[in-house]
């Protein structure tokens, strides 16, 4: 009787922290972008596990949603009630879109938000042109 007492509560204690692993960004995400959006501003976006500073601005997230389809990986996020997907297109993974999805249906439909690139400064029309269909 010891011994399942001890079983349930290590299977709880389990599950837990894969609950609170889950809600922190996944380590693709995380890290310096260069960024450019519509208008063809230029900046930087930083994701730690917790949290994204955008323009100096640093605000808490958690990712809610991870999954691939036709080979495109995608990540997305919840900050401050809003839903993003950070979309990965192709196998570089210094490459991604950041997208507003029009609904948690289908992380992969909406607008477009900015060209995204770990190494180097990425063209918005570009990456809007090439990746989004």
């Amino acid at each position: 009787m010891k011994t399942n007492k001890i079983i349930f509560l290590l299977l709880g204690l389990a599950i837990s922290l894969v609950v609170l692993v889950g809600c922190s960004g996944s380590k693709s995400i995380q890290g310096t972008w260069k960024v450019q959006d519509a208008s063809g501003d230029n900046s930087t976006i930083t994701f730690t596990d917790k949290k994204v500073t955008v323009d100096g601005q640093t605000y808490n997230y958690t990712q809610n949603a991870v999954g691939t389809e036709n080979g495109v990986n995608y990540y997305g996020i919840k900050q401050d009630g809003q839903n993003y997907t950070i979309i990965f297109p192709d196998k570089n993974k210094n490459i991604a879109i950041m997208i507003q999805p029009d609904s948690t249906d289908d992380y992969l439909k909406g607008t477009m938000l900015y060209a995204m690139n770990k190494t180097n400064q990425p063209n918005y029309k570009e990456y809007s042109t090439k990746y989004l269909k």
